[in-house]
């Protein structure tokens, strides 16, 4: 082949490999998110349109340097990324990490980072790659679901404690009972806990007199008695119909006694029928013991209420068995 025609093939050939190489970068340009690549030594080999608008960055005055030379980055940035970059380089490894980057723009763009070491193994060359991808959207819609969750998180504790109370007494119901919170509530208080456990007095002549609106009116009475009675750590429950217990965390035998004496003495005085007799109450009362059961320690609340009815009612009986 004469020289000329050599040549003349060297030049179709060089055009050849120009057309792919600015298709290759034209093609880079028109991704999406920013990219880049380094050389061995961490400097800008090439970065994408999209990399240069997002940080005001020009390739003519870029490309040969490393990330010590970016201005708009804090110094302890960029000695950060050259050791990691250089890291990278070294081992072939890849990283990747969500960061918030302050773009040309003068927006913050919650983004996703990645980077790579590249080893070429048959030339031995070697660089970096690395991406960024903005997360805006994934970011607001992650915190718009947290916020979601959150909300749904507080309705159903609403709801569970709503479950707990008693619509027609507004204390709490039986199923509290069933929760080990209640228990561990005594089992955790600085000291004794008492109990009481109170039943209104002839509460079946009441519905069967005047009707169970009534009955509901004097439930509902003397549960605001109960209540009023209540510090904000001692846990008022209607246990059935008209019985109701009342736990008085750190409280001696004898504070238990003060109270139950005043819910009786105000139950009698404040609550009437339509005829003018007064509402009485009976109540047991009894200190928790740690060692045993919920159902345990109700029993002997249950015990000494049963001796007040027996003894004649409108009484408080705390005989420890």
């Amino acid at each position: 082949m004469a020289a000329s025609d050599k040549e003349k093939q060297l030049k179709k050939e060089l055009r050849q490999l120009r057309k792919q190489y600015d298709f290759l970068v034209a093609a880079l340009d028109n991704l999406p998110n920013p990219i880049f690549m380094k050389d061995e030594e961490a400097k800008f080999l090439f970065f994408n349109k999209r990399y240069a608008e997002a940080f005001g960055m020009k390739r003519e005055e870029y490309v040969g340097k490393s990330v010590l030379d970016l201005e708009y980055l804090p110094p302890v940035d960029r000695e950060r990324y050259q050791e990691e970059d250089t890291a990278l380089i070294r081992s072939g490894e890849e990283v990747s990490y969500e960061k918030d980057f302050d773009f040309a723009d003068g927006e913050v763009h919650p983004s996703l980072y990645w980077s790579k070491g590249v080893h070429d193994p048959v030339s031995g060359a070697q660089g970096l790659i690395g991406e960024i991808v903005d997360i805006s959207k994934e970011r607001h819609l992650r915190e718009s679901l947290n916020e979601s969750l959150e909300k749904l998180r507080l309705t159903n504790l609403k709801l569970e404690e709503m479950n707990k109370i008693d619509a027609g007494t507004g204390v709490y119901n039986r199923t509290l009972l069933n929760k080990k919170s209640l228990e561990m509530t005594y089992r955790k208080s600085r000291g004794e806990s008492c109990a009481l456990m109170a039943d209104l007095d002839h509460f079946k002549r009441v519905n069967d007199l005047y009707g169970h609106i009534k009955g509901d009116e004097v439930l509902s009475q003397f549960a605001e008695i109960l209540k009023s009675e209540c510090r904000e750590k001692d846990v008022p429950i209607r246990y059935g119909g008209e019985e109701f217990l009342l736990f008085l965390n750190d409280a001696s035998l004898e504070s238990g006694l003060q109270v139950a004496e005043r819910i009786r003495a105000r139950c009698e005085k404040e609550i009437r029928l339509p005829d003018g007799d007064p509402i009485t109450v009976s109540i047991g009362v009894a200190l928790m013991d740690a060692k045993k059961n919920l159902q345990d320690n109700i029993r002997r609340l249950d015990d000494n209420l049963y001796l007040a009815k027996h003894r004649g009612r409108n009484r408080v009986v705390a005989e420890e068995g």
